[in-house]
């Protein structure tokens, strides 16, 4: 599994090199009009019940907040929209895991120690009363050391046990939303994302599921700033889908931001599709015991596929700084002439949003 380090740099080493590789983008007609139609304004989140996870962790106590942060953003954004949100989470940090499961084993959950104060009230009156837990893999409650459970672990554990015998959920919850991921989960790229995994596992259960991930900056992190701009665009999108009936289990929605230093939401949204140009390779270098690195792709790289969509994510978010949001599903099956009618209205809702 890739540092952070590693994969932040890999991720803004890739950004001049992918309006090169990639398609020409041809999706500027898709930017935004200021002030969607009737039809797409958001509605009230009042008794929406979310089950939010991530691949982060529900730590958030390293100094970059790639541990976490983005989740409590989410929690709050949702939570001030009227949403009723619980958290089951990794316990620590489980990148780039994917829809990995634990076969065996005892969980246990363990409880944020203190959340700071402008997190701490989120959701304090809805009646999930804003719980945050933890999922380990251990036999009793979590500790420092205890080896943490996977995304899909903790989306399941919370569906099948958590939010019923724990919350007081007889019904299932209304939506599950993975994020905000510490770094962009676009083209090849999905196939890896724990925050994806996590979402899938939601549309696998028959749930409405929206993975969200933030970009980096030049000095390869997520900023706060960006965090909160994130949470706030996937707050506006979750009302707008509700309000318009488009929460579905038919396809989950991937959502990534793009770096914003002013904390505003992105002006420029781009309807996308998932990529499937080769972003990253990973690359192995030693004799006796072989560490694990990645190559970033350039037009020329030996092994790196190029994009051939005009309206990839991976170029509206890396290449143009656009806001991407996609529709993905768990169905392998190749289908390339199906009918998209499926997704013509969110399509048109996202159409809508931003002001470029």
């Amino acid at each position: 599994m890739p540092s952070r380090t590693i994969r932040r740099a890999a991720v803004l080493a890739a950004l001049p090199l992918l309006a090169a590789c990639t398609a020409p983008d041809t999706s500027s007609d898709q930017a935004s009009d200021t002030g969607a139609p009737e039809e797409f304004a958001p509605a009230s989140l009042d008794g929406v019940r979310v089950l939010l996870g991530n691949d982060d962790s529900m730590q958030a106590a390293e100094e970059d907040g790639s541990d976490g942060l983005g989740l409590y953003e989410l929690r709050s954004a949702l939570c001030e929209a009227g949403a009723d949100v619980v958290v089951f989470a990794p316990w620590d940090y489980q990148s780039s895991m994917s829809s990995a499961i634990s076969h065996s084993g005892s969980f246990g959950l363990g409880q944020h120690p203190g959340l700071p104060d402008e997190y701490a009230g989120d959701c304090a009156d809805a009646s999930g009363e804003g719980a945050v837990y933890g999922v380990c893999v251990e036999d009793g409650p979590c500790d420092e050391d205890s080896p943490s459970a996977t995304p899909v672990d903790s989306v399941n554990f919370a569906l099948r046990h958590g939010l019923p015998e724990l919350v007081g959920w007889d019904d299932a919850p209304d939506l599950v939303i993975s994020g905000v991921n510490s770094g962009p989960n676009v083209a090849t790229q999905i196939p890896n994302s724990g925050t994806v995994g996590a979402a899938l596992a939601g549309q696998l259960a028959g749930i409405p599921s929206i993975a969200v991930s933030a970009s980096i900056d030049e000095d390869l992190m997520v900023t706060p700033e960006t965090y909160t701009a994130t949470a706030a665009f996937a707050a506006d999108l979750v009302a707008r889908m509700h309000g318009a009936d488009l929460l579905t289990s038919e396809y989950l929605v991937n959502v990534n931001h793009p770096h914003s230093p002013d904390g505003e939401p992105a002006a420029d949204v781009r309807w996308t599709e998932a990529g499937t140009g080769t972003v990253l390779l990973p690359e192995f270098s030693g004799e006796d015991s072989f560490e694990l690195g990645v190559t970033v792709c350039a037009p020329d790289t030996p092994d790196c596929l190029p994009e051939t969509k005009e309206n990839a994510d991976s170029a509206a978010l890396l290449a143009e700084g656009a806001a991407s949001v996609s529709a993905l599903t768990a169905d392998r099956t190749y289908a390339s002439g199906e009918d998209p009618a499926a997704v013509e209205r969110l399509a048109a809702l996202v159409g809508t949003l931003g002001s470029s």
